[in-house]
């Protein structure tokens, strides 16, 4: 189990976090038989850290990156967020609260292939209730693709980008709302080796100028090794890592 200090100012906090999944209900002659993912996952972590969780596959990591990002509830346990017990809230408010506090950079950039590098990394923007979050949207989608080094491509379509260049409008796109917490799922898994260490050094330059949580799920060790806080999710469990 993890263990960090309890403060108000802590940005993300899990407490005893359980995943289950049924596999076989309930029937007149036998109860329901469970698949427990996740056992009781402790975690909480400040404004400007940043943590890689590390697993085999099978473990778990994906189900709780998926609760972390409000994409999937918990089966029990509680998950604060900036304060904000996130699954308290309906389905639209939920929708709201994600896109203003979290954000996601996949393995895969997904970005939408009939939009410029300009409009993909305002899409979260055009989402209801972020208007206010990003009053300026425009300049911060302008600032965020210098600092990535894609001033000069604002008009260009995906397929007319590298893969490195992609992903580095997917890191922009998942902070042009400020996020509270950012999930970064393999994010150099699909690149060669030195694309994904131009892609780590971004991601870790702009968290640090930039402090919110910065979480990332990988088997790579080599990007594991530049994370100030590494966990291992064994058995449903989240462990720290040697």
């Amino acid at each position: 189990m993890s263990s960090a200090t309890d403060s108000s100012t802590t940005s993300l906090r899990l407490r005893e976090v359980r995943k289950s999944f049924v596999t076989r209900p309930a029937s007149r002659d036998r109860p329901a038989e469970t698949l427990d993912i996740l056992r009781g996952v402790d975690l909480a972590l400040e404004a400007g850290e940043r943590a890689v969780i590390l697993g085999p596959s099978g473990s778990g990591k994906s189900t709780l990156l998926q609760i972390l990002g409000t994409l999937d509830r918990p089966t029990s346990g509680q998950v604060t967020i900036h304060g904000e017990e996130p699954f308290s809230l309906d389905d639209e408010a939920l929708a709201r609260f994600r896109n203003r506090e979290i954000g996601f950079v996949f393995q895969e950039h997904h970005l939408l292939p009939q939009f410029s590098v300009l409009e993909n990394v305002l899409l979260p923007t055009f989402a209801a209730g972020s208007k206010d979050a990003v009053p300026d949207a425009r300049a911060r989608a302008l600032e965020l693709l210098e600092r990535v080094g894609l001033s000069q491509r604002l008009e260009h379509r995906p397929a007319e980008l590298s893969g490195g260049e992609r992903q580095r409008v997917a890191v922009a796109r998942a902070l042009i709302c400020r996020p509270t917490l950012l999930l970064c799922d393999e994010p150099t898994g699909s690149l060669d080796l030195e694309t994904a260490q131009q892609v780590a050094d971004l991601l870790l330059e702009i968290h640090a100028a930039e402090p919110s949580v910065l979480i990332a799920v990988t088997h790579s060790l080599e990007l594991a090794a530049r994370f100030d806080r590494r966990f291992e999710l064994t058995a449903g469990r989240l462990e720290p890592a040697a």
